[in-house]
């Protein structure tokens, strides 16, 4: 069980391989995948700019896993978060999970994207064309996670 946040490009492939191989014996293996959209609110981006102080949201993201497994009682998880500049297309975040059944490993999964988008220190900037936005939080993320 692995929490990763690095700067450089995730490389899919060849982390669900290794992932996959590692869990072998699990019933279900599950990825998913957040990319970088080249539009938002009808304004192209240009590239994202993702700051965090990595070990508040180690710790933060430790005690969120806790809280999933001893719901969903997953076998292995791997989550790797990009930071620094990334450009539309690029994958900001990679999870894996895998479990007995597949029941389990979606909805930890769902959970983890969920949790990530309002729990985690992130400090999130988009650029456009002539100007740069800090994003905010969304109302309706929040409302799919409790304390």
């Amino acid at each position: 069980m692995k929490i990763i946040f690095q700067k450089n490009k995730i490389l899919y492939k060849e982390n669900f391989d290794k992932f996959s191989k590692l869990n072998s014996h699990a019933g279900a293996i599950l990825s998913f995948i957040g990319k970088v959209r080249p539009t938002n609110y009808d304004k192209s981006v240009t590239s994202i700019d993702i700051e965090i102080y990595e070990k508040m949201a180690t710790t933060q993201m430790e005690k969120i896993i806790i809280k999933l497994n001893a719901k969903y009682k997953i076998l292995d998880h791997l989550i790797i978060h990009r930071y620094g500049k990334i450009y539309p297309g690029e994958n900001i975040v990679a999870i894996f999970v895998c479990s007995k059944h597949r029941k389990e490993a979606f909805r930890f999964l769902e959970e983890t994207v969920d949790w990530l988008k309002v729990k985690i220190t992130f400090w999130k900037k988009e650029n456009y064309t002539n100007h740069s936005e800090w994003v905010e939080q969304k109302n309706k993320d929040k409302e799919f996670v409790s304390d």
